[in-house]
């Protein structure tokens, strides 16, 4: 039996490949300086990681293929070709060496991959196979394709290696994130009924976005940040605090503010869908901090938020629109 022929029991993950994956994901945050935010899918639709360009603000769709064996100085990788989904998606192959990777990496868009690959038919889809050398070969097709494993991070548009990037932590207590954790479940819980759509997290924590949604065929990709206000009475007023130093406005990334009852133990049914980028001309400036003023049961007098109020239950067709207005 090939390592293409190589079937892992239904639901569960090649150890192998997952290995490569994060021998991957380490150096390019280390190589990009923190350039480069890595979020992980919390279901594997077909995409390993979406990684954060810090400096321009682009988006990566990335897949790892790891191959332990190899035929005559080639290690083949397959891509299942309905896991290619968008033009500028990035294949990226890598050999594992024991505990470590080889010190090349092939790395190949969605175009030349589709060019380059053999074609062949396993259960009924069309899969993909690239026979890639484990260094450059004279001659050989995919030789081209392969890049220094040092350098990565610069192959995905990380020039040079800037200082670790140290983020101001607001202290809170356990309870107060153990209830935002609640407060970004449930905002994950809702998007997951976006069936056209893969959710990731950022691993490590480390930025904005708390939450990524990509419109897997087209692309379109949204940044989440979730806030969680915990309300005595249901008609109180709490101030939602973004740190100023870390936040960096952008038309797709959005902040999520929800209130949790505390008497009733539940989530208010309405929350706040604000984009990042009218979030200075909103708030407040105190200290380090912007400071909004959200009362979830709304005010007589009106809000400078009230526009940016939304039924909970409707916060999937919300982003649903603002994914379209991206497409």
């Amino acid at each position: 039996m090939s390592d293409l022929d190589l079937q892992w029991p239904h639901g569960s993950q090649d150890p192998i490949g997952q290995a490569a994956e994060f021998l991957v994901w380490a150096p390019l945050i280390t190589q990009s300086g923190g350039g480069l935010h890595v979020f992980l899918p919390l279901l594997d639709r077909g995409l390993d990681a979406v990684v954060h360009r810090l400096s321009d603000g682009v988006y990566l769709a990335l897949q790892v293929k790891g191959k332990t064996s190899t035929h005559a100085s080639e290690a083949p990788i397959a891509v299942y070709e309905n896991h290619l989904f968008t033009p500028d998606q990035l294949v990226i192959g890598v050999h594992l060496d024991g505990d470590h990777l080889g010190p090349f990496a092939l790395v190949a868009d969605t175009a030349t991959f589709k060019k380059k690959a053999a074609r062949m038919v396993d259960r009924g889809r069309v899969m993909l196979v690239a026979d890639m050398p484990l260094r450059p070969i004279p001659g050989h097709s995919w030789s081209e394709d392969l890049v220094p494993f040092d350098k990565l991070a610069e192959r995905l548009g990380v020039t040079r290696l800037e200082p670790l990037l140290t983020l101001g932590v607001e202290p809170v207590s356990d309870e107060d994130r153990l209830i935002g954790f609640w407060g970004e479940q449930e905002v994950v819980r809702r998007l997951a009924f976006l069936e056209d759509c893969g959710l990731f997290r950022p691993f490590p924590d480390n930025e904005t976005n708390e939450i990524l949604i990509r419109r897997l065929r087209a692309g379109a990709t949204i940044g989440i940040q979730v806030k969680t206000v915990q309300l005595p009475e249901p008609d109180s007023r709490r101030t939602i605090v973004v740190t100023r130093s870390n936040f960096v406005p952008s038309p797709t990334t959005f902040l999520v503010a929800l209130a949790w009852m505390l008497p009733e133990r539940r989530f208010h049914e309405t929350c706040l869908v604000i984009p990042s980028g009218v979030i200075p001309e909103l708030a407040s400036v105190d200290g380090p901090n912007y400071q909004l003023h959200f009362r979830p049961a709304g005010s007589n007098r009106g809000s400078r938020l009230d526009r940016y109020r939304v039924p909970l239950e409707s916060l999937t067709e919300t982003f649903s629109r603002q994914l379209d207005g991206l497409s």
